[in-house]
């Protein structure tokens, strides 16, 4: 930098500039890690990814797609839903499960989760 320059160039020190970012993402950490949480557990990471293929699946399905007990699914995905990664919607008797969180949704793309005739390309 030139001192004469009437257009130095700030000095960036990264330590602050690391620093202002985990101070304004501080407030949404929580939220944050709660939603990772559910991709580290492979539970919760099956359900998404079967989810993800075949929207608006009900328990039985996701349980037999998964392997998983009904009731261990419908635990799981009560911890997803109150992670905010999906949500169900009454049909008659069934509770139908979909993805809620775009995030989510581009990270289970960029795990390489599949496509399907119910959920084709985009």
């Amino acid at each position: 930098m030139v001192a004469d320059d009437p257009n130095p160039d700030p000095v960036v020190d990264p330590g602050e500039v690391a620093r202002e970012a985990v101070d304004v993402a501080h407030r949404d950490l929580p939220d944050l890690v709660g939603r990772l949480a559910a991709f580290s557990d492979p539970t919760r990471l099956q359900l998404l990814i079967a989810i993800h293929a075949a929207p608006g699946s009900p328990v039985k399905a996701l349980a037999t797609a998964t392997g998983l007990s009904p009731n261990t699914v419908t635990q799981a995905l009560v911890s997803l839903r109150d992670s905010g990664l999906v949500a169900n919607t009454r049909d008659g008797r069934l509770s139908r499960w979909t993805l809620t969180d775009a995030a989510a949704h581009d990270l289970l793309h960029h795990l390489g989760a599949p496509h399907s005739p119910l959920h084709p390309p985009h």
